[in-house]
């Protein structure tokens, strides 16, 4: 019913009237479904009236006075914003209610943002397009999941929300196996599918445990970390590290000081910048790079 409500306002939008038998047949009821609709939304405070006779209808008062009392134009602005930096979940059915919005609004699109969850392959946004709806409609799904140890396991969770972090995509969801909240690394997640049975809506608690990463609690202590990284590496240094981690040295050298919780996220990003990194501090660190180098080394 929502939808057909919003649908005779978007169409009277676009025509000074339309008769009741026409909005009767595009949406499938009856007319007295549409003159009930029209009361429904009288009393809503919507400017709509009925005309009777040969030349009569359904039409909207000015249009000057729905803007007034809908929404004002920075709100407008802002639901539209809201809207477009979602596009990309779901973009033909996204994209289309941006411009039925845009034209209601009487308010173009700012192109503001542009938000791509799939990889470059674009073989994920299957994947995000089934949670979101999964999330939004309150529905179980179930998927195989490899955990931080390498396991294969099946789950069938109550999806609550996709969050980006550190990143990288993860689920959050209502485990039923562990009967917790638990954190699910999107990357992890195989053959998910949307089950036919609905949960009640549940919220995020403040702590929740993580099946997603192994190295990474939130027990883990953050470790200070010096590095001197080439100057060759100039154009890589500013991806990784905020200005004010970087000190230009003397040599042309930079040296980093950063903070991290160290997990295998860290030692990779370090491993990447070799040959052209050194690690001043700490000692165990440098060390453990080390060992997982010659190892790498031993392995070719």
């Amino acid at each position: 019913m929502v939808n057909r409500l919003f649908g005779i306002c978007y169409q009277l939008m676009q025509r000074d009237k339309i008769p009741a038998k026409e909005l009767a047949e595009r949406y499938e009821v009856s007319v007295r479904t549409i003159y009930r609709d029209v009361e429904m939304l009288s009393m809503a405070g919507v400017p709509i009236y009925a005309s009777k006779g040969r030349s009569g209808g359904i039409s909207l008062l000015d249009h000057s006075l729905i803007d007034k009392m809908f929404i004002t134009p920075e709100e407008k602005k802002q639901i539209l914003a809201a809207l477009e930096s979602l596009q990309e979940v779901e973009p033909p059915e996204n994209s289309k209610l941006l411009r039925k919005l845009g034209d209601f609004f009487q308010t173009p699109a700012a192109g503001w943002v542009s938000v791509d969850f799939s990889d470059w392959s674009g073989r994920r946004q299957e994947l995000f397009t089934l949670l979101k709806n999964a999330i939004l409609q309150s529905r179980v799904i179930a998927f195989d999941y490899y955990t931080s140890d390498g396991r294969m396991e099946r789950r069938v969770v109550e999806p609550v929300q996709l969050w980006f972090k550190n990143r990288a995509w993860y689920l959050r969801a209502w485990c039923r196996s562990r009967q917790a909240m638990r954190t699910f690394k999107i990357l992890r997640i195989k053959r998910p599918e949307c089950l036919e049975e609905y949960f009640p809506p549940r919220s995020i608690p403040v702590t929740e445990e993580a099946d997603a990463a192994p190295n990474a609690a939130p027990e883990n202590p953050v470790t200070h970390i010096r590095l001197e990284v080439d100057a060759a590496q100039t154009y890589r240094i500013y991806d990784f590290f905020e200005e004010e981690e970087i000190t230009v040295m003397d040599n042309g050298n930079f040296l980093v000081d950063v903070s991290y919780v160290v997990d295998e996220w860290v030692y990779s990003l370090i491993i990447s910048l070799c040959p052209h990194v050194r690690i001043i501090e700490p000692l165990w660190l440098k060390e453990k790079i080390a060992e997982m180098l010659q190892k790498a080394l031993e392995n070719i």
